[in-house]
């Protein structure tokens, strides 16, 4: 929705629906990212505590209710840390094996990437343009094109 965004303000919503299914089509079949952890024991603690004092007074003011959460978490021993510092070791170990999970999926994806477009898509971009096709993602995900075969 980002690229949407962005596109659609440069250019004009025509253009972006187009790139926008230009894009998913070269993508078709990547996996999905992994999602995003809390960054600390703290943001776990926070998160918690909002979610009590809403269910208690039935609203949350950022400025007022985050001020209150940051002097108990000071005033917390290391004890009762220690459950929200447990939880976040668990979530970025199993962020990381995700991470490394994603990562080689993403490789198979490029592979298969590969052997599809070698199999019939012209490589060349000059060519593509001459034929009036749309040019090939070379995108961060996308790694660079494989080189043309001789023909």
């Amino acid at each position: 929705t980002d690229i949407f965004r962005a596109t659609k303000i440069n250019q004009d919503p025509q253009y972006a629906s187009r790139y926008m299914r230009w894009w998913f089509e070269n993508h078709e079949g990547m996996p999905g990212r992994v999602p995003k952890i809390s960054r600390s024991a703290y943001s776990l603690y926070y998160a918690a505590q909002k979610g009590v004092i809403f269910h208690s007074a039935g609203k949350f003011n950022q400025k007022k209710d985050g001020k209150k959460i940051a002097a108990a978490w000071k005033v917390l021993g290391e004890e009762e840390k220690q459950p929200y510092m447990d939880k976040i070791a668990t979530l970025r170990a199993l962020h990381k094996a995700n991470e490394e999970w994603w990562n080689e999926e993403l490789e198979a994806w490029r592979d298969k990437r590969i052997v599809r477009l070698r199999s019939g898509a012209e490589l060349d971009p000059l060519k593509r343009h001459s034929m009036g096709l749309e040019p090939l993602c070379v995108c961060s995900k996308c790694g660079p094109l494989p080189p043309a075969l001789p023909t």
